[in-house]
């Protein structure tokens, strides 16, 4: 069975004017619907992914310069890992604290963590990816132990990579050979 092109379009002209706009309008459409459902997301898509792929490229050609203090901080620690993402970074604290407390036997400790707080960009160039934000999340935690293990727990606690820093301790005596510890944690994470 073959269509005829110009047999399609003899019977369109043989129509009324009234049912030519119908039919064109739902050639149109339906045309306009396989457009908007298939071929514009993909489009943006592609877009989308080249203006990232553009950036990029923009950010990591540029070069960064550091002041002689970062050179030297640099050369000093070692590489710099990137933080995690916001939703593995703050479950990691979490597990981070309840592992150290754990290995040393501690279960009367009490750990919560505050709001984030974002760090400005430009103290941190070329650390965080295009797009993308490094904030801050606090963490308090509050132990009683004997003096010894507590030391171990604060060394354990600022040597753990996946800890920024230990911004503020306070040790209280809790009675017989116990102190109180109360500690702020910071981890960096890192959002869009």
């Amino acid at each position: 069975m073959k269509i005829s092109t110009t047999e399609q379009i003899d019977r369109f002209r043989a129509m009324e004017p009234f049912w030519q706009w119908i039919v064109g309008a739902t050639i149109f459409m339906v045309a306009f619907l396989v457009w908007a459902q298939f071929l514009e997301p993909t489009g943006t898509a592609w877009a989308e992914t080249a203006d990232r792929m553009e950036s990029d490229l923009t950010r990591t050609s540029q070069s960064i310069s550091l002041d002689p203090k970062s050179r030297n901080a640099a050369m000093t620690y070692g590489a710099i890992d990137l933080p995690n993402a916001k939703s593995d970074g703050s479950l990691a604290l979490i597990e981070i604290v309840q592992e150290i407390m754990s290995r040393q036997g501690i279960k009367n400790d009490t750990f919560f963590q505050s709001q984030s707080n974002t760090i400005k960009a430009s103290l941190l160039p070329g650390i965080a990816r295009a797009g993308e934000k490094i904030e801050r999340i606090k963490g308090e935690l509050d132990f009683t132990t004997t003096p010894a293990k507590a030391i171990q727990i604060i060394a354990d606690l600022e040597a753990h990579p996946g800890i920024e820093s230990v911004t503020s301790i306070r040790i209280d005596k809790a009675g017989n050979k116990d102190v109180r510890t109360r500690l702020s944690l910071e981890a960096w994470v890192r959002t869009r």
